[in-house]
């Protein structure tokens, strides 16, 4: 299990990696996945039409009441602990909104992965096999906070029309992996799609704290904190040292 940045880091360079593809980030999810899309606000944010396999369950205690009933203004959320990452998006057809919908269908099983080729969520392929029909779990938990109902207003299920079928909102699902692949791709969009990252400081603290901020080239972003307690700074100008 691909636990630490390591493992990860080994698997996907032997394993998902194409020939000369060079892996530049590896962060796993640590916390529930929120965003503003399409002017409404949701925490935690519900799995993508589509994503979510037989994870356990992480555990991690709900968001705070004001920020899982979207009462909030502007980024107070990033001072609730147990928010992982944020997607603003315009509508739930926008990148960040992909990536937000595929990484809380893994709970803290998915990864996020950018090279110099793509930028991809990812998981070990035993949890890549879709989520059954039970009420358990991360899906079950998001339903129940979100009456059964994607951001938008369109009904989260496998055949929610604004995933175009088989295709995840902003983005493509990566190909289909050999039988004994450590690694499937759940959600990924070409190294073109990213417009770049940067270190923001976010919330209303005394001392704000910064996110790594992911912007996508379609004007929508995605926010997560950096692994272990990382500085946000160091850990954008690491990251793009293996990038073009």
């Amino acid at each position: 299990m691909p636990r630490n940045e390591q493992k990860l880091y080994e698997m996907a360079r032997a394993h998902w990696c194409a020939p000369g593809e060079r892996l530049a980030m590896g962060d796993r999810a640590a916390g529930h996945i929120g965003g503003a899309v399409g002017g409404r606000i949701v925490a935690p944010y519900p799995p993508a039409p589509g994503a979510g396999g037989p994870v356990p369950d992480p555990g991690w205690p709900l968001p705070t009441e004001p920020v899982g009933t979207g009462r909030i203004w502007n980024d107070e959320w990033a001072d609730d602990p147990v928010i992982w990452g944020w997607a603003h998006a315009p509508d739930a057809g926008a990148a960040a909104a992909g990536l937000a919908g595929h990484m809380a269908g893994y709970g803290d099983e998915a990864w996020l992965l950018l090279t110099d080729r793509r930028l991809a969520v990812t998981v070990e392929s035993r949890f890549a096999r879709p989520a059954g029909p039970s009420g358990g779990g991360l899906r079950g938990r998001a339903r129940v906070l979100l009456g059964d109902r994607a951001p938008g207003g369109d009904r989260a299920s496998g055949d929610d029309r604004a995933s175009g079928g088989d295709r995840p909102a902003g983005g493509e699902h990566g190909p289909a992996p050999a039988p004994d692949a450590p690694l499937t791709t759940c959600w990924q969009v070409p190294y073109a799609a990213v417009r770049g990252l940067r270190a923001v400081a976010l919330g209303r603290c005394n001392v704000p704290e910064r996110f790594v901020r992911v912007d996508f080239a379609d004007g929508s972003a995605f926010d997560f904190r950096p692994r272990r307690g990382a500085d946000a700074s160091k850990y954008v100008a690491s990251v793009s040292t293996g990038l073009p």
